[in-house]
């Protein structure tokens, strides 16, 4: 039997040269997945993340009402539902954080709705069929949380919030990091075991902190 002859692949046009996705050259960037989901007054058995991608229509604080909304980069990142089709993640980290009404009658129940959002909660992380974590809420830190309160204004409570926490310093870090790879599906879901009833609705944000890797 004669040796086969290996032909390298011809490309007068050199279009391999010009290519604007370069797998075999990739760049590492750092950024979080990110998603906000609405909590509605009678909090849900169950919320799911990363599941309602860009340019979808979704219920969430706007201003100081809830709104319907078309979801933006404000909102998430993800462009597809519970799945990055060309870019791999290496998450270190975990952070919830909250969108409430910001009005001086709200603040005085904002905090009460906090802790029973966080204390009555759990979230399951999984990547494919395999879960990758359970974890209480309260484990979770909160990248905007309240810094300081007011009780002698007017007569109402007043409570002063941090709306930036700092990148990649408040989150549940993870020892071993969590590689999610290209087109692996993912999951995001929070738990509420018992019945629990806000005083006005809020959104939670999840994130994912780690390091983004795309092709250049």
């Amino acid at each position: 039997m004669p040796t086969p002859v290996i032909v390298p692949m011809r490309d007068p046009i050199r279009a391999q040269s010009y290519k604007t996705q370069r797998g075999d050259s990739p760049e590492d960037l750092w950024q979080p997945l990110y998603d906000r989901v609405n909590v509605a007054t009678t909090v849900p058995t169950s919320l799911g993340f990363f599941s309602l991608p860009q340019g979808q229509s979704a219920t969430l604080i706007a201003a100081t009402a809830g709104a319907t909304v078309v979801k933006s980069y404000r909102d998430t990142n993800m462009q597809n539902a519970n799945v990055v089709p060309t870019k791999l993640f290496k998450f270190v980290g975990i952070s919830i954080g909250f969108v409430q009404v910001p009005t001086s009658a709200a603040h005085a129940t904002n905090a009460l709705d906090r802790d029973l959002v966080i204390q009555g909660g759990y979230m399951q992380f999984k990547i494919v069929d395999k879960d990758i974590l359970y974890a209480p809420l309260m484990t979770l830190p909160v990248m905007n949380p309240y810094a300081a309160a007011a009780t002698t204004a007017n007569n109402v409570n007043f409570l002063a919030s941090n709306p930036g926490g700092g990148q990649g310093n408040l989150m549940y870090k993870l020892p071993i990091p969590i590689t999610l790879n290209p087109y692996e599906n993912f999951q995001v879901i929070l738990y509420w075991t018992q019945t629990t009833t806000l005083t006005t609705t809020c959104d939670l944000y999840v994130f994912l902190h780690g390091f983004m890797r795309r092709p250049t």
